[in-house]
């Protein structure tokens, strides 16, 4: 076999492991973002009325 050969075929499987890797991320990303979503979220607001401050992250 000739180092074309060889070298196309590193290729292709680095580029097979790469999509493969990148499913698993996924999938675990959103495992991830399921377990998470029990939480209530709130925004800015909500959060400066509960601190009695107008900004949450500069001081006057």
């Amino acid at each position: 076999m000739n180092l074309i050969g060889i070298m196309s075929i590193v290729i292709l499987v680095i580029t097979i492991f790469t999509l493969v890797f990148g499913v698993i991320a996924y999938f675990m990303y959103k495992i991830r973002d399921k377990k998470n979503a029990k939480r209530i979220p709130t925004n800015y607001e909500e959060k400066c009325i509960e601190l009695g401050t107008d900004f949450i992250f500069f001081d006057k």
